[in-house]
């Protein structure tokens, strides 16, 4: 598991050796596609993502997907996920289909070439670093929410792989919830210790699980910064206490090793 006792939670700590060319987005940059010709090219790459996963989710990684009875609470929601491995994104949208998922993302990652391509065409949608566009994303987004449209948001916004704790959470997710009053459904990663077959194809490393929890709704009657802290504390904690009970690997936030 991942060391984190040196690790700044609000910094991204993973360099895969790849490096995206400079992402400058256009004022008129359309970060939420539609259109049947969208959702035609959106499903074939959805599907294909699914295709190729499969092999190794089932037989090298040991994925697999818990609280599945709460997919149906996706539909229409903020949704909400630790962030620990590289590969989330995709193993997050191969295994919850729910039809207008968008997924948010780095402005960097969409300077990959073909692969930044394919990215957007799975439904990635970049957070720009710029404020002006910045400005333009937020008015969109919430276009999008009111338009029924289901969106993922990493709330601890770095990638810390296989790290074995829920981080400190940003304020941004929030802001859509209460502007929006949706509800947010929460998903944790946790890890396992490899059994059987797993044993040799994991070796060292754990396996990744998707647990599905229930949605979470924001309290209205409250203000806005209120119900946002509010927010952020209550599913920092829901989503640590359920990582805490039901992953192999826990550490707290000074780096002690609890199990």
């Amino acid at each position: 598991m991942q060391d984190n006792n040196n690790t700044n939670e609000n910094q991204h700590t993973y360099d895969n050796g790849f490096h995206p060319k400079e992402v400058i987005l256009k004022p008129n940059y359309k970060f939420y596609h539609h259109g049947f010709f969208f959702w035609i090219i959106h499903k074939l790459t959805v599907y294909l993502t699914s295709l190729v996963l499969f092999f190794p989710k089932m037989f090298i990684w040991g994925f697999r997907v818990k609280g599945k009875k709460n997919k149906k609470y996706i539909k229409g929601a903020l949704v909400i996920s630790n962030h620990t491995l590289p590969s989330d994104i995709f193993l997050i949208k191969s295994s919850i289909r729910t039809k207008k998922l968008y997924l948010t993302s780095l402005q960097s990652n969409m300077g990959f070439g073909i692969v930044s391509s394919f990215f957007r065409w799975g439904g990635a949608v970049p957070i720009p670093t710029d404020m002006n566009m910045l400005l333009k994303f937020n008015k969109d987004t919430y276009n999008e929410i009111n338009r029924g449209s289901s969106i993922l948001f990493y709330p601890e916004a770095s990638l810390v792989p296989l790290c074995d704790h829920i981080r400190p959470f940003m304020p941004g997710v929030f802001h859509y919830a209460y502007g929006s009053s949706k509800k947010i459904v929460p998903l944790v990663i946790t890890y396992h210790k490899p059994k059987g077959l797993y044993k040799l194809t994991r070796k060292n490393k754990p396996c990744p699980h998707l647990n599905i929890l229930e949605p979470y709704y924001m309290d209205d009657k409250i203000n806005r910064r209120l119900s946002m802290d509010k927010a952020k504390k209550d599913l920092e904690q829901i989503m640590s206490d359920y990582f805490i009970k039901h992953s192999d690997y826990y550490y707290d936030e000074s780096g002690n090793k609890i199990k």
